[in-house]
């Protein structure tokens, strides 16, 4: 009986070696939205899949992204913004009925001197991109953080450790499936205004949100997903009575296997402001980044990490955010 056993059972453990590994449908983009500490006011629906859970699934994730930014600005606008921001969610998404995916966002933001500093100073070295304001303050440090047109604060920000910002609810709804063909999804989101307006947490205003999401698989290795969102934030806001225009962005991402359970992502964003008229690229200019990223799937968990790197003007954008999010599946 031994004799006949162990053949038979080399025979299935070289059968199982062999066998194909499980089809890859993508694991979903890395979820990001513009991080500039000033924009992280307004309601920005994050990058997204086109597909929804399947009725009674849900999903709980634990997102961290730790943004750096620096900038200073003397004229009409005199501004300075050098510190770290961290912005960690709660949140899930649920599917209460076919096609259909409910989401729920609960974020809380820290402001303090970080640790990203000497890394990208060693970057850009290396690189020859070195941005001269960076000599202006110690490594680390919370430099400052207010924007002041004439004798009019606009903004300003304490070191703050985590506060609640605005938190905000969303609905998927998957319109288009077909079999070897995209997958089509519209999307709406409001945001409630939680975060406290006088330190730079909320607006104080809600915002709402419209969008459209698309997914295709090129090849069994590799999904692309691109995203069109508008944004209307009310206003007037700030003792300045800021108006303000509605929020364009857009993204495009490429999803490559690289393994059983893991993928390369490649990303990039576009993010208008809602300022305008400020005479200023701090306020008023539009963002475009650049993300790099790897999806670890571990059922029921996945696990993403990415870095968004920022290649508009300096001071219109975030220096550099790196992403951490964990999300159970069920």
């Amino acid at each position: 009986m031994r004799l006949v056993s162990l053949p038979v059972l080399l025979l299935c453990s070289a059968a199982q070696a062999q066998s194909p590994p499980p089809e890859f449908h993508g694991f979903g983009p890395l979820p990001l939205r513009n991080y500039q500490p000033i924009q992280l006011i307004f309601l920005n629906l994050p990058v997204e899949r086109a597909r929804v859970l399947q009725p009674g699934q849900f999903t709980l994730w634990l997102e961290s992204v730790e943004t750096n930014e620096i900038s200073t600005e003397q004229g009409k606008i005199d501004a300075v913004l050098k510190f770290e921001t961290n912005r960690t969610v709660l949140g899930g998404s649920f599917s209460p009925t076919r096609n259909l995916e409910l989401s729920l966002a609960i974020p809380f933001i820290s402001r303090f001197g970080g640790f990203l500093d000497p890394l990208i100073d060693a970057v850009e070295e290396a690189t020859q991109t070195t941005n001269s304001e960076r000599s202006l303050f110690p490594d680390n440090t919370f430099g400052g953080f207010f924007v002041r047109r004439g004798d009019t604060m606009l903004f300003e920000g304490k070191k703050q450790q985590l506060e609640l910002g605005d938190l905000w609810v969303g609905a998927k709804y998957e319109v288009w499936q077909a079999t070897g063909g995209p997958t089509i999804s519209l999307r709406v989101a409001v945001k409630a205004p939680t975060g406290r307006e006088e330190s730079v947490f909320g607006s104080g205003k809600p915002d709402f949100g419209l969008g459209a999401a698309i997914e295709y698989q090129f090849f069994p290795w590799l999904v692309a997903y691109g995203n069109l969102n508008l944004v209307y934030p009310l206003g007037p806001i700030t003792p300045a009575r800021l108006t303000l225009n509605p929020i364009f962005s857009e993204a495009l991402a490429a999803e490559a296997r690289l393994w059983r359970r893991l993928s390369f992502l490649l990303q990039q964003e576009l993010y208008t402001s809602p300022f305008h008229g400020n005479v200023t690229r701090l306020l008023d200019e539009p963002v475009v980044e650049l993300t790099f990223g790897f999806n670890f799937d571990w059922e029921p968990f996945l696990f993403q990490l990415g870095g968004v790197e920022n290649v508009s003007p300096i001071v219109a954008a975030a220096d550099f955010s790196l992403l951490l999010r964990v999300a159970y599946r069920r």
